[in-house]
């Protein structure tokens, strides 16, 4: 390839049909919002639009889709919504085909077209509570993917951190971090009095 130069990526278009939350949606696909998010894309304006819908009743689900580098501004984007409404949520990852083009700087050379499969995130939204049988589904206000089997969230384990029994009963004391203390234990810290000769009369 050291006869090429990179062009441009031209990523296939998606549809709201190939949105991969079948067993999510049961209703019609007018009625979801669909935020597709891009590397440029400024996070403040797409919310502001979404909670707009969100507020005004326009919609009661969205779909946030990011591939490449919209994927981090795709989970920031649906972290920053949750803090103003009780959403349920629904993560998915697909795939989906990028052509790669690379034109020739030799002449003789014709241009060569990659196709790549890169991952595109997925993040489905509702106010309106989800299935039972949907696999993955966070509920609202929580912090956590992970729930049990009765609905409540399981706890994070913490790492606890070994204390001696008083706390810091174990602490290593430090020493010569007081340099008049130490002394020498061969020299007397007694002071000799100096005599003072005595004055003519």
């Amino acid at each position: 390839m050291m006869h090429y130069r990179k062009a441009e990526n031209v990523e296939r278009e998606l549809s709201k049909s190939e949105l991969p939350f079948d067993d999510c949606i049961t209703k019609d696909l007018k009625d979801i919002l669909w935020m597709q998010v891009k590397g440029g894309t400024k996070v403040s304006n797409v919310i502001e639009f979404a909670q707009a819908a969100l507020n005004k009743g326009e919609h009661r689900s969205l779909v946030w889709s990011g591939s490449g580098g919209g994927v981090v501004k795709t989970i920031s984007c649906a972290e920053v919504l949750k803090r103003s409404h009780p959403l349920y949520q629904v993560t998915r990852m697909a795939y989906n085909s990028v052509e790669e083009h690379w034109k020739p700087q030799m002449e003789g050379l014709e241009e060569i077209i990659v196709n790549r499969q890169i991952p595109t995130l997925h993040i489905l939204m509702s106010l309106d509570e989800l299935p039972e049988s949907v696999q993955g589904v966070q509920k609202p206000n929580t912090t956590s993917d992970y729930w049990q089997d009765n609905g409540t969230p399981a706890r994070p384990q913490h790492r606890q951190q070994q204390q001696g029994a008083a706390g810091r009963a174990n602490k290593r004391p430090r020493f010569g971090r007081n340099k008049q203390q130490q002394g020498n234990p061969e020299r007397s810290t007694e002071q000799v009095p100096v005599p003072v000769p005595s004055q003519a009369q």
